[in-house]
This record gives C-alpha cells, sequence and structure tokens, in this order.
C-alpha cells in the first residue's frame, strides 16, 4: 500500500476547527447572560445550625402535645433535635421546584414569601431578623393536598424561647384529625 498516500492535512485542520468550536460551546456562560438564580433565605442551614447549637447545650423545655382533645404536658430535655425540628429543617425555599412560584415582600427586619400558584406544598413563610440581622423567628406555613388526605400546618419557631405546630388532617374515610405542639424553653 505504499502506493496509496493521502495527504491528510485538510482533515486534520478540519477535525481541530471542530474540536475548537465544541470546546468554546461548552465554555461557562458569562455571568451577564446566565439566568439569574434568586436564592432565598436557607432555612435547612439555619436549622442545621440551630439543631447542632440545641444539642450541644441540651436545654429543658415545657412542652404540650394535643390529639384532638387528649392533652399532655411535660417538662424535658429533647435528646435528639434533629427529630424535633424535623418539620422545620425540611422547608426549603430553594428548591427548583419552587422557581418563580414564590413572591417575596420584605421590609428593614422581616421577608415573606407568598406562593403565587396553590398547588405547592409551601402558603406562606414569614421570618423576623433582629437588629443584627439574625433571624429570630419563623412562621412557615404548608398544605400539602392528594386525592386521600389535606394536611394544613403552621410552624413557628422563636430562637430560644418557644416553638409549634399545629396541623389539621382530613383523611378520607377516616375523617379530620387535629394535632398541636407548643414547647416553651426553660431559662
Amino acid at each position: 500500500m505504499s502506493w496509496y498516500k493521502r495527504d491528510l492535512t485538510p482533515y486534520k485542520a478540519a477535525m481541530a476547527s471542530a474540536l475548537a468550536a465544541l470546546f468554546f460551546s461548552c465554555a461557562e456562560t458569562p455571568p451577564s447572560a446566565a439566568r439569574k438564580q434568586d436564592t432565598r433565605f436557607d432555612i435547612p442551614g439555619y436549622f442545621k445550625a440551630e439543631i447542632a447549637r440545641l444539642n450541644q447545650s441540651l436545654p429543658t423545655v415545657n412542652k404540650t402535645v394535643v390529639k384532638d382533645s387528649l392533652s399532655e404536658s411535660k417538662t424535658l430535655k429533647i435528646s435528639n433535635w434533629t427529630d424535633e425540628l424535623a418539620s422545620f429543617s425540611t422547608v426549603d425555599l430553594n428548591k427548583p421546584a419552587y422557581s418563580g412560584l414564590l413572591k417575596k415582600d420584605s421590609t428593614a427586619n422581616k421577608i415573606v414569601y407568598t406562593a403565587t400558584d396553590p398547588k405547592i406544598d409551601i402558603s406562606k413563610v414569614e421570618i423576623t431578623f433582629t437588629s443584627e440581622n439574625k433571624p429570630k423567628a419563623f412562621v412557615i406555613e404548608r398544605t400539602i393536598k392528594n386525592s386521600l388526605y389535606q394536611t394544613k400546618e403552621v410552624l413557628k419557631y422563636q430562637a430560644d424561647s418557644a416553638y409549634s405546630l399545629n396541623k389539621s388532617q382530613s383523611v378520607l374515610l377516616l375523617g379530620d384529625r387535629q394535632y398541636q405542639i407548643e414547647s416553651a424553653f426553660v431559662h
């Protein structure tokens, strides 16, 4: 096959051009052209830090649990704050599913996020800040609906003061249930 010598220079040039075009098309988009991501307050991050702090200090709380009409109160030390505050730490306003569906309204010491679509589970989140711009209180309203049940929750948390969970649930064929947990830190 020594008689068949082909000049590959044009093919090499075309291949190099194609690779260069592919490389530059995958390059990062400049910030001015990039789609702006609206980042909201990091609720899971806040509660992760709060849980670590509370697990370290192990404060005593007065806790009252009400289910329908039955009530029980105790003073106790919570040994697992991850479980205790799980309802709060699962609320993530930065989920892609909420993109464009939360309206933000803010003042000097308060941010309120309100759902613009009733189909998402978050209805409203209100965060109040201290004068040092540290979160001091949360009010979270959620509604979860499907063909079998509907749950409405109102979660409240005041740093080093109190937290509560009010939940009403309507389950098909089982009826309505009411749950309430009220906890206050003992100082």
